[in-house]
């Protein structure tokens, strides 16, 4: 499986179209049997250009901080799943979702919940959105706010 996060300096980047380096793990039959590479995005701006460079890199999944319905929907059309909403570490959030332990929202999360959202059982902080869906969301404990 091969997993790209939007990377800046081994943190989660907060937004998919805005990012200039992406994490690539491909993974073997185990979690340990992992290879990382970075990749530049260069001239490359917004979610089409970012979406085909994950198309060209093969990629199966993709965490952010941030991504727009447009992002997510092109992602999924090249058959590629979005996982948004998330802050921390970008090594452990690859390999929690490789390990089924990143939880993924239906429609990619992403901080549009309209109201409160609440974060799972691991008790992360930091994960409820404003009343306009823009503040705290994504918290470093592996919680993500899709409400």
């Amino acid at each position: 499986m091969k997993v790209a996060v939007a990377y800046d300096n081994g943190e989660i980047y907060g937004h998919f179209g805005h990012c200039e380096t992406f994490a690539v793990y491909e993974y073997g039959e185990y979690v340990h049997e992992c290879s990382k590479t970075l990749i530049e995005t260069g001239d490359r701006r917004g979610h089409e250009a970012m979406a085909e460079l994950m198309r060209e890199q093969g990629v199966d999944a993709v965490i952010c901080g941030n991504m727009g319905g447009e992002a997510k929907a092109l992602l999924l059309s090249y058959g590629i799943v979005p996982v948004a909403g998330y802050s921390g570490d970008a090594d452990t959030a690859a390999d929690l979702l490789v390990t089924g332990q990143l939880p993924v929202t239906p429609g990619g999360g992403g901080c549009s919940c309209g109201g409160n959202c609440s974060c799972g059982s691991d008790g992360g902080e930091g994960c409820s959105c404003g009343s306009d869906g823009s503040e705290g969301c994504g918290c470093g404990g592996g919680c993500g706010c899709g409400c």
